[in-house]
């Protein structure tokens, strides 16, 4: 349970901070190399970020947390939080959080105008000789062509490299169009592009589990809007107690050593349960501060993470974050200004704009895992940071909790979209944009790009006519089955509820209704009431498990 608990500790960083992803590379076809031409990736959050030493070799930038700082503060002396719960006073607690992240993120932050000031930038350098070769190469694949960036900046500054990177791509290959393939903030820079230079010699545009049209813990951290469900919570837990590994970003040590120390106290006091009332309680109490102390040095300075804030919370979230010193920010706020108006609130002009010329847009989703718990709809379907009715453009979805009702279906059917809904009985795929050239992973977090999805990328980008009903081993809807060895490699197999199955159905059919359950949501409010009583007036904090 301990494990369990550091788990969900670990992920509630999230509700604050951001989310973000990592991300990978991608290609396509002629002589070895798998693809017709070739697919090039546009990664998200996935390159080093260094400083170049004096012998051109770079220092890798690492977030460096100092464990005995935060264990002092929270671990050794609890009353500070204990005490901040009874009197509403977080201020001291503000000023150990802001202390420890502000050091933690170190080299990594921006300026006011959204820049570097040490030097420090992207790392990835690529080889022109090695992109002619990989087109011949037998062991080339998806990841062989793929353009990563400094994913701190505006989406504005990695477009000249951008550029550049395509066409040398297309002069070593010999070929005159590519496939355009996508992830999380990479989706933001897509679009970009080809609003810039309206390159018709993209065919294709795939898009993966992209934050184009938000990704929710960044643009609700941003603009205060948390709440942390008791439920969400509980179901991660169970998603995560027997080992499953729930992926989050490759910046995993910040969260593990920081978010873990500082709220392992919270629930060592209250419990699982209170541990959500009281830290959405803080949050709420801490926000202003938050705000003025720490986003603004940390994820908040990163114009490339203001891309990826959903189009509802945006101004709100400028609001808050830049409140009265809007003078002083006004070179970041033009930064992420100058991308909002003309992408985000844009995004399906310019997606209309593409297809009338030729580029057909599909999309890969990935959902079955929990959402990070502090966002508002703790139950929608995701990957874990991006929802499914964002990241398909409009499909419609049950809760995590719950399938579509039998009426839906039979009234669905009756206008002719029941081969557009999921074998689970979760997503109706007949409402999205793209309801013909999109497939949906079930079991796949955020993070993680198994193996064996590769082939469907390079069977949709072989085929510029092919939809989800052309191949019958890649259909609407599949599932993602972990290798029963440890290194081995997964597999994909066409959707079918009755043998497969993720901790969360488990969690559907087996915890979430059973009585005890139901009698617990019935009596939850009480159940807080004299919790928060009991756990204020005297009662020690019991030890972790």
């Amino acid at each position: 349970m301990k494990k369990a608990i550091r788990k969900i500790i670990s992920f509630v960083l999230i509700f604050t901070l951001t989310a973000s992803s990592a991300a990978l590379l991608s290609s396509v076809k002629t002589g070895a190399y798998p693809g017709r031409v070739p697919v090039i990736f546009i990664s998200g959050e996935g390159t080093d970020i260094g400083i170049k030493q004096d012998d051109g070799k770079y220092r890798i930038l690492k977030y460096q947390v100092d464990t005995d700082k935060i264990k002092k503060a929270f671990l050794d002396d609890p009353s500070v939080i204990v005490k901040a719960s009874f009197t509403q006073d977080w201020t001291e607690f503000s000023d150990i959080l802001a202390d420890v992240l502000i050091d933690t993120f170190g080299e990594f932050a921006l300026d006011e105008n959204g820049e570097p000031t040490n030097g420090s930038e992207s790392t990835f350098k690529y080889n022109k000789r090695t992109l002619k070769n990989n087109f011949t190469n037998p062991n080339a694949g998806l990841y062989s062509y793929g353009y990563s960036y400094d994913w701190r900046l505006s989406p504005y500054e990695n477009m000249e490299g951008l550029r550049q990177y395509i066409d040398d791509v297309l002069e070593a290959t010999g070929c005159s169009e590519y496939v355009l393939y996508s992830r999380c903030e990479g989706g933001c820079l897509s679009l970009l592009y080809y609003d810039m230079y309206k390159d018709n010699r993209i065919s294709d545009l795939i898009l993966s589990h992209t934050a184009l049209l938000g990704l929710s813990p960044i643009g609700e951290a941003f603009s205060g809007n948390i709440k942390i469900d008791p439920e969400a919570v509980e179901r991660l837990l169970y998603e995560t107690d027997l080992g499953i590994n729930y992926e989050l970003t490759d910046n995993i040590t910040l969260t593990d050593d920081l978010i873990r120390q500082v709220l392992k106290v919270l629930i060592d006091i209250y419990g699982a349960d209170m541990f959500c009332f009281v830290t959405t309680n803080a949050y709420q109490h801490i926000y202003d501060y938050v705000n003025e102390k720490i986003l603004k040095y940390t994820f908040g300075s990163f114009p490339g993470y203001w891309a990826m804030v959903e189009e509802q919370y945006y101004e709100q979230a400028k609001k808050s974050v830049f409140a009265g010193e809007e003078e002083k920010y006004a070179g970041m706020i033009e930064k992420i200004d100058r991308y909002y108006n003309n992408i985000t609130v844009r995004t399906d002009e310019i997606l209309d704009e593409m297809e009338a010329n030729g580029i057909r847009i599909c999309n890969i989703i990935k959902y079955g895992k929990q959402i990070c718990p502090g966002v508002p709809e703790s139950d929608v379907l995701s990957d874990q940071l991006v929802k499914v009715p964002l990241a398909s453009f409009g499909a419609t979805t049950s809760p995590i909790t719950s399938k579509f009702s039998d009426k839906y279906i039979k009234e669905q059917e009756a206008l002719g979209n029941g081969k557009y809904i999921s074998p689970d009985k979760q997503i109706n795929s007949a409402t999205c944009k793209y309801r013909d050239t999109t497939w949906y992973v079930k079991n796949v977090g955020h993070k993680f790009n198994p193996k064996c999805i590769e082939p469907l990328v390079f069977a949709i980008a072989n085929d510029h006519e092919s939809t989800v009903f052309t191949y019958e081993d890649y259909p609407q809807y599949m599932f993602y089955s972990e290798p029963e060895e440890e290194g081995g490699e997964g597999t994909l197999a066409p959707l079918d509820p009755e043998i497969h199955r993720t901790r969360i159905d488990d969690y559907n059919d087996n915890v979430g209704n059973t009585f005890i359950r139901k009698f617990k949501e019935i009596f939850r409010p009480l159940f807080v009431v004299i919790c928060w009583i009991v756990k204020v007036f005297g009662v020690q904090p019991r030890a972790g498990k």
